[in-house]
């Protein structure tokens, strides 16, 4: 009896264990088939190991754990080669930007899970309206230089391919707050169902960040939220739709901080002719100039400098010297709040991912996306004709001025249709694809608020009063076919080649107004109907054995122009499409404790758009297209294991960027001047980017520290140190402490706290700048009158976080 007992217990034992193994077997089987059901999606537009291109890549557990900062991606991105990131408010929420390889965010494209986030019409990716982002992906892809070819836009600087996250296939949840230095904190959550039969998840996530900023008026929110289902009918197919929505509430300080006046020298709104640069380029050449005269966090879309009653046209200081500020004042008296940003996006993505057989795989992804928004912005002593096509003049003949507030918005549809097929053998891996997008958007512009009275009574009788109103349309339609064949263990070859075709139309009227015969102003019209038809080749081949790689590529990319490149351009020529032939020649080495690569780059631009100084007819900042530019530069990556508990890595970008040719256009009294070079460093393309990690992780506690370096920007395409910005560098330091529980629900809890800036670096990441030449106030060409605005970055600072898994 007793040894029929020990052999029941036993056998309920092993049962009992086996089915704890099958259970693990499973779930470990359903979430590998998740995440390849994922791959699948993004397969069309993702690279892998034998892919002959510089690439980095980021994991799902680095991304959600800058995510609990509520900083947008661009930060986290900047820790790669070659890339700099910075945010309005200097924070690190919020309207922020990057540059890779010294191209801007339009020359980027960026993907969800394959769909381009790149805005149809400006051709940027408004990473403000994309808070937290990093908490949906499973990872990211930044892929230097022209790539693969994707859908979207042509990629002139890289891309960034970022891909939702497998759901999980088991029941769980998470929760998280952080709080830290002016007043921001963050608050998300998600949430899965689980496999429910074996064929359906439910998912969810919400994110949301507020924060107090670090320059003057910038304080906002912004978030994100997504919701998901996910259908298996079968171990072959799975269905997914995600909804993905962001919202954002932000003040606004897109001039940065600067000392001068907010109007142009030039731009004839003062109708008496005086002088009111109030110039104070004297003295006042950095970032950190400022800051020692009290202007660090100054924010002229939300405040003013007090003018001197000394009528020296300077400004007022205090006793200490620092310059006196006031925040705006409306007609009835009360403080204009701040300039605010206010936009909402949804995102609704509908993926079917068919893994056919061992051979071939195929996915096809349907998506909409609606966006709304507007920002609000007040005006000082406006030309009312000039600006706005108020047509109200003075006795005299002079025009009205008067304070204002003008709101200018826009409301987008986008959509798309895109499918790609995969062979994929020992020797050969083909996809093909096409994208289809079709946009419709409107852009208008409002007068909400009048100082004048008389006027105010008049213009805005019947509310609001529009003084712009335009519609635009765009097709974007490709094919393309790209394929690697192993020529044999060592050995593979890569051919890609992708066709284009983009069409651009918008009519209306524009935010600009042309001066008639009379004296008057009225709308400038729009006209545009453009097509373009591009073949975009590339090839390349690696070579690799144990942990060598090695590969060379070369590709070619074109553009469009932008939606600013008609509108801002009057009736001067219309705009060409961009060109890049882009050479790329790599080798790398992995080993059990150590990793090295380098990557050598060589770019060059046809027609690439840049600013010259010159002005439209009607009277903006033109971007022309020059003839020939090119970057020359090599990306290092190194890393070593020193323990098991200690390592080190470091990334280096070191370039060479050109203008060959270049014209600029200078501000002379009201005429331009044009000086030529012949070669000329292109603006905001710093030379040096370095970064350095030191990461320390034993048991529960991780903690890295970070220092990244960059030289020497000039804001301008002159090369003159007058005006650019100074190198800068800055340490952070990220501290995670994980404590499982046992208890029943909850899983861990996560402990974590992040330094930024923790040398109290006083320096700006990006600005601009305006010059003249004022012969008769003693500013020659070696002495320009000039008004510099920097973007700064906040110093020391510090976030606290806890996360909870269930």
């Amino acid at each position: 009896m007793k040894h029929n007992t020990l052999l029941a217990a036993a056998t309920v034992c092993v049962a009992a264990l086996s089915a704890t193994i099958s259970a693990q077997e499973r779930e470990t089987t359903d979430s590998i088939h998740l995440h390849h059901m994922q791959e699948i999606v993004v397969s069309g537009v993702q690279v892998g190991q034998l892919a002959p291109y510089a690439v980095h890549r980021l994991d799902k557990e680095e991304l959600q754990t800058f995510a609990r900062t509520g900083h947008e991606i661009p930060l986290l991105l900047s820790r790669t080669p070659g890339i700099v990131a910075w945010s309005e408010n200097g924070i690190g929420t919020g309207t922020t930007y990057m540059l890779l390889r010294g191209a801007t965010d339009s020359r980027i494209n960026v993907t969800l899970d394959g769909v381009p986030l790149n805005s149809p019409e400006d051709q940027c990716v408004f990473w403000a309206n994309m808070n937290s982002y990093a908490a949906l992906l499973g990872s990211a892809q930044i892929i230097r230089g022209v790539g693969t070819s994707t859908n979207g836009d042509g990629a002139f600087g890289g891309t960034v391919a970022m891909t939702m996250a497998a759901p999980d296939d088991e029941l769980s949840g998470e929760i998280t707050g952080s709080g830290g230095s002016y007043g921001t904190w963050h608050a998300g959550g998600r949430f899965s169902s689980g496999l429910i039969k074996n064929k359906v998840i439910l998912d969810a996530a919400f994110n949301h960040t507020y924060t107090d900023g670090y320059v003057h008026g910038t304080n906002g929110t912004s978030g994100s939220y997504y919701a998901g289902l996910t259908w298996m009918p079968n171990r072959k197919l799975s269905i997914r739709y995600r909804n993905v929505g962001n919202y954002e509430h932000t003040g606004q300080a897109w001039n940065g901080v600067q000392a001068g006046d907010d109007a142009s020298i030039m731009d004839g709104s003062y109708d008496d002719g005086s002088w009111n640069s109030y110039n104070l380029s004297t003295g006042i050449h950095t970032y950190a100039d400022l800051v020692d005269r009290g202007l660090g966090r100054y924010n002229p879309l939300w405040e003013h400098l007090v003018p001197s009653n000394a009528g020296t046209g300077f400004y007022t200081t205090d006793a200490d010297g620092n310059f006196v500020t006031e925040r705006y004042t409306m007609s009835d008296g009360s403080l204009w709040p701040r300039t605010t940003d206010n936009f909402r996006q949804n995102h609704n993505i509908l993926s079917a991912a068919w893994d056919i057989n061992q051979k071939w795989s195929a996915t096809a992804t349907a998506h909409y996306t609606y966006g709304y928004g507007y920002y609000e912005e007040f005006k000082a002593d406006v030309n009312l004709p000039k600006k706005f096509g108020l047509n109200y003049f003075k006795p005299n003949g002079k025009a009205m001025t008067s304070d204002l507030v003008r709101q200018k918005g826009l409301e987008q549809h986008t959509f798309g249709l895109m499918a790609n097929a995969n062979y994929k053998t020992d020797t050969w891996d083909i996809n093909t694809g096409f994208a289809l997008q079709q946009f419709k958007g409107n852009h208008f512009g409002r007068i909400n608020y009048l100082s004048d009275a008389t006027l105010s009574a008049i213009v805005l009788s019947g509310g609001r009063h529009k003084y712009y109103d335009s519609d635009a349309w765009k097709g974007d339609h490709s094919l393309y076919l790209k394929a690697i064949y192993n020529i044999d263990d060592e050995w593979a070859a890569m051919g890609d080649i992708q066709y284009r075709h983009v069409g651009y139309r918008t009519d209306g009227v524009n935010d600009k107004f042309v001066k008639q015969s009379d004296g008057t102003y009225t709308n400038h019209r729009l006209d545009i109907d453009k097509h373009y038809h591009f073949i975009n080749p590339k090839a390349g081949i690696t070579w690799h054995r144990g942990g060598h790689r090695a590969y060379f590529s070369e590709a070619i990319s074109h553009r469009e122009p932008e939606r600013n490149n008609f509108t801002d351009n009057g009736s001067y020529p219309a705009p060409k499409a961009e060109w890049v032939f882009d050479y790329e020649l790599g080798y790398g080495y992995r080993a059990a404790r150590w990793h090295a690569s380098a990557n050598l780059y060589a770019m060059n631009y046809g027609n690439q758009f840049v600013k010259t100084g010159a002005k439209s007819d009607i009277g903006e900042d033109l971007t022309t297209n020059i003839r020939s530019s090119y970057r020359l530069g090599v990306e290092l990556v190194a890393g070593w294991d020193i323990t098991s508990w200690l390592s080190i890595e470091g990334n280096a970008a070191l370039s060479h960027n050109r203008i060959k040719d270049f014209d600029e256009v200078v501000d002379d009294w009201g005429d331009g001047r044009t000086i030529h070079y012949d070669n000329s460093t292109l603006a905001f393309s710093p030379s040096v980017i370095l970064n350095g990690f030191i990461d320390f992780h034993w048991r529960r506690i991780q903690a890295t520290w970070h220092t990244n370096f960059v030289s020497r920007q000039y804001l301008d395409n002159t090369e003159c140190i007058d005006r650019s910005l100074p190198a800068f560098s800055a340490s952070d330091v990220n501290i995670r402490y994980t404590l499982p529980f046992r208890c029943k629900g909850l899983k861990e809890a996560i402990f974590g706290a992040t330094l930024n800036n923790i040398f109290n670096a006083r320096y700006a990441a990006h600005g601009w700048v305006y010059s003249a030449i004022l012969d008769a106030y003693g500013h020659g060409n070696d002495n320009r009158y000039y008004q510099i605005g920097f973007i700064p970055a906040a110093p020391f600072t510090a976030m606290g976080s806890l996360t909870l898994r269930f």
